[in-house]
């Protein structure tokens, strides 16, 4: 408008004046459409807010007229992911109301954000717009799959009270022997008896022993996959190895790539799994690879008697041995090498248990395979 009417003055052009007159008048009448207020309300519900991936999401979206006259027809905007659904919402009657119903996919493991909802009223040539928001954000966790396992604690760790060591101890629960009372020793471990026979001090020596503990490592290296579903299957072969350890109450640490994840519920935990992307690293961390995952299990759970990590097909023994020395020579080592499609097995290389997953189901035999071990 602006250059049509310069060019027209100074051009004495009058097709370009009446461009530039066509132009303003539009742009009076589209402001003039955004004149007065929106009397509208809205409820946002979506249910369940937590599903498994494949489950069904849904949601519901209520437009009310609040006013006391008809109210003006408008476009509604609501963000649904990546996406975003639009919805048409007619002149609504005094006290009137609009429902429409969506469903949310859920066929990939995710964080999904759903609204808020924002209501467009503008001219219908788009020359201007205003935009209001009416709701506020919720999210909905779509969760990976998991399977229930055999209980780990009784194959994995069998004594209930922890796994004996070599190392000695003077306060401890397995008794090892008696010993000469030196300065410095608690004198409620003073065996008395021996002591009043001997004639000298004897205090109780102990056998260091180690609690049931699971540290959980999951690569999020680009370089340790080939797609994104050994990606996935790694995901949910870890989560489901979590749950079992949470469901017979053993200490568990969980590391994705070099950083620890903090272990609240079942339910919290999976919500982070849910938001985990591949290619995702702990900040000064150089990939979160095999490498940084050890390193992780060093820092974070360097008495864990089991360290179990889900990995896909690309890394070698050889790799994985190299990387697991960062842990203790008394932590035993189970890898899950996920390549869907494949056919599970088995082997145990040296200290290293390796396990070969082709699907998530095959997963609780194969930890039977590492017990019976």
């Amino acid at each position: 408008m602006v250059i049509a009417w310069i060019a027209g003055a100074l051009l004495d052009w009058r097709e370009l004046l009446l461009v530039a007159s066509v132009c303003l008048a539009l742009l009076i009448l589209a402001a003039l459409t955004m004149i007065g207020r929106l009397d509208l309300g809205s409820d946002l519900t979506v249910a369940p807010a937590r599903v498994v991936v494949g489950e069904r999401a849904a949601g519901s979206l209520t437009m009310r007229n609040l006013a006391n006259r008809k109210s003006r027809a408008v476009r509604v905007e609501l963000p649904v992911g990546r996406s975003s659904a639009v919805f048409q919402v007619p002149r609504l009657q005094a006290a009137g109301t609009m429902d429409e119903l969506f469903v949310v996919p859920t066929a990939r493991r995710a964080i999904i954000p759903v609204g808020p909802v924002t209501t467009v009223l503008g001219d219908p040539l788009g020359l201007v717009r205003r935009v209001h928001t009416w709701s506020d954000r919720y999210e909905i966790f779509v969760h990976p799959r998991t399977v229930v396992l055999e209980t780990t604690a009784a194959g994995l760790v069998r004594d209930l009270e922890g796994q004996t060591t070599n190392h000695l101890t003077n306060s401890d629960i397995a008794f090892h022997t008696l010993r000469d009372y030196v300065p410095g020793d608690d004198r409620r471990h003073v065996h008395w008896k021996t002591s009043a026979k001997i004639g000298k001090l004897m205090v109780r020596q102990y056998v260091d022993t180690r609690r049931s503990h699971l540290c959980v490592l999951l690569s999020t290296a680009w370089e340790d996959y080939v797609n994104e579903d050994e990606f996935e299957l790694a995901v949910s072969a870890a989560a489901s190895i979590c749950l079992q350890a949470m469901r017979d109450e053993q200490t568990l640490t969980v590391a994705f790539g070099g950083r620890q994840v903090v272990v609240r519920s079942p339910r919290a935990l999976l919500d982070q799994f849910s938001g985990l992307e591949l290619g995702e690293a702990a900040a000064g961390e150089s990939s979160g690879g095999i490498d940084d995952c050890f390193a992780a299990a060093r820092r974070f759970a360097s008495e864990a008697s089991v360290t179990a990590i889900a990995i896909g097909s690309i890394p070698t023994v050889a790799a994985l041995k190299r990387a697991s020395a960062r842990v203790s020579v008394e932590t035993r080592i189970l890898a899950v090498s996920c390549e869907p499609g494949t056919k599970s097995s088995y082997r145990l290389i040296g200290s290293t248990g390796v396990i070969r997953l082709g699907a998530l189901n095959e997963l609780r035999r194969s930890l039977v395979s590492v017990v019976s071990q």
